[in-house]
């Protein structure tokens, strides 16, 4: 590219190649894991927490919700190779979540084992406004269960830069109103919730939703959450990484603690599951991260249904989504599918 700093020809030696990957976090599918992914994320949904109740659904047990597979694998380890470096030879260390596409093929329950695998797809080298002579990996992963087949694919993108170059390009997340003088985050820190010290979360029973009932155009209840605090994040990152959150406060180009760009994934997965109902099927979920989400704010999913057709069979509604801060502005937009049962033709049983 005419006029870059940058060097990518070591980093473009691992596109396309299958290269060692790190020991997963889970390999087995258990009800617990499956519960605590959901009250993290949270999606109290009584299918992916009661065998009673879910084998009274299509499935005819508890399935893992949308989203689950970050705790069997994620791409963040692919963004990270070595390879990229400016005219000094300086490394790009910095890495951050663009875009993820995800396609779900079978429904993930407990007793499968998953194994996921990932490959740099691609590398291109961009400039930006914000962070400068920067480059855009894709990278690419499929997960499969025991028996081979694969329950899911993923397209991710990120961003590989300096990050003092975004520091002095005036940093990220200048939609939102600086912190006060002498204030360093506006985390609210709580005390931790130890077992037994807290309520269950009461479950929540989804209506069923037909394909006949459906209208292009219709736009789906809001689904709104927070406002987002470290303590949400730690939870999710315990149910898929096995860690907590420790990055409150400022850290670098960063004004704030925030949410990483995959909780976005889960967020649109329970409001899209809460408007299908039990027998609905996520089937494509793809979205781009326009703007951080700090911690200290409500957020607020949407979307709006813009096509609805069958295909072999299958009745397919395809939607619009998005995710604005209670501050007015989009965080992220993007759009998704969804198969709805019919009032004529049950969905078989999966």
């Amino acid at each position: 590219m005419q006029g870059t700093s940058l060097d990518i020809s070591e980093f473009m030696a691992f596109v396309g190649k299958d290269v060692p990957q790190p020991e997963q976090y889970n390999y087995g599918v258990t009800r617990d894991g499956i519960r605590h992914f959901a009250y993290a994320v949270p999606d109290i949904n009584a299918l992916y927490l009661e065998d009673d109740y879910a084998a009274t659904t299509r499935w005819r047990s508890i399935i893992a919700p949308p989203g689950y597979l970050y705790a069997h694998g994620s791409p963040a380890w692919l963004s990270k190779f070595p390879g990229i470096r400016d005219t000094f030879g300086n490394e790009l260390t910095n890495a951050d979540n663009a875009t993820e596409e995800w396609e779900f093929l079978k429904p993930v329950r407990p007793g499968d084992t998953i194994l996921s695998y990932g490959k740099i797809e691609d590398a291109t080298i961009k400039k930006s406004r914000k962070l400068g002579d920067c480059v855009l990996v894709k990278e690419g992963m499929r997960f499969t269960n025991q028996r081979g087949e694969i329950v899911a694919k993923l397209n991710s993108y990120s961003f590989r830069f300096k990050g003092s170059d975004v520091a002095s390009n005036g940093g990220v997340g200048q939609s939102y109103p600086p912190l006060p003088e002498g204030q360093f985050t506006r985390n609210i820190a709580t005390p931790p919730l130890l077992p037994g010290t807290q309520p269950t979360p009461v479950r929540r029973y989804d209506e069923p939703r037909f394909f006949e009932d459906v209208n292009e155009g219709d736009e789906l209840p809001l689904w709104e959450f927070g406002p987002v605090m470290a303590f949400d994040i730690g939870r999710f990152n315990a149910a898929t990484i096995g860690t907590g959150y420790d990055r409150i406060g400022r850290t670098g180009h960063i004004p704030d603690a925030f949410a990483p760009g995959v909780l976005r994934i889960q967020w649109f997965g329970a409001m899209l599951s809460r408007w299908g109902g039990p027998n609905s099927w996520v089937t494509r979920i793809s979205q781009r991260n326009e703007e951080w989400v700090l911690v200290g704010y409500k957020i607020i999913c949407g979307a709006r249904v813009t096509r609805k057709h069958v295909v072999d069979g299958r009745c397919l509604v395809e939607l619009g989504i998005w995710c604005n801060s209670e501050l007015g502005f989009r965080t992220n937009s993007g759009t998704a599918e969804i198969e709805l049962e019919s009032r004529s033709a049950p969905a078989p049983a999966r």
